[in-house]
């Protein structure tokens, strides 16, 4: 059938257009971004103290690229950190990796003693360039927990 031939284009001969940011877009989503490696040490939290979250993940990672009919596409992410500290608390967003007391930077006291279920969600976005074009895309995420999480409760004895 002839119409279908010029359907969707062009026929024999005809190049269909390419839009780079919907190459640029589903190429994102293909991407194995880093997840973080959760750790808060000593592996428990004391009411009243600061718990000291280390992510041991990558804000950054290396840039990511494939090859298209038009060019090369290279994209770009970034992440950053959400904390879910399991009792009602969320923080960030954090755009440093935490790291373990006295460096960090990404810490919560809890106040009641429990078992808490931490999640770490990295929320990412990415600058793209595709020839001369260029863009910014988002909406993705890569998560990890940290599961019953002990927080407990010291009281100091007076002896003697």
């Amino acid at each position: 059938c002839p119409a279908a031939a010029g359907a969707g284009g062009g026929g024999a001969g005809h190049a269909r257009a390419v839009n780079p940011a919907v190459v640029a877009a589903r190429f994102w989503r293909t991407i194995p971004l880093p997840t973080p490696h959760p750790e808060i040490p000593p592996g428990y939290a004391i009411t009243g103290k600061p718990a000291y979250l280390v992510t041991d993940g990558t804000l950054a990672p290396a840039p990511f690229s494939q090859a298209t009919a038009v060019g090369l596409l290279v994209v770009v992410a970034h992440g950053a950190y959400e904390v879910d500290w399991g009792d009602g608390t969320t923080t960030g967003p954090f755009t440093a990796e935490g790291q373990p007391y006295p460096e960090g930077n990404i810490a919560h006291t809890y106040t009641n003693i429990g078992s808490y279920t931490v999640t770490i969600t990295e929320n990412w976005t990415s600058t793209w360039h595709l020839g001369a074009a260029r863009g910014v895309l988002g909406g993705l995420r890569t998560q990890a927990t940290i599961p019953a999480f002990a927080v407990r409760q010291v009281q100091a004895v007076i002896t003697g």
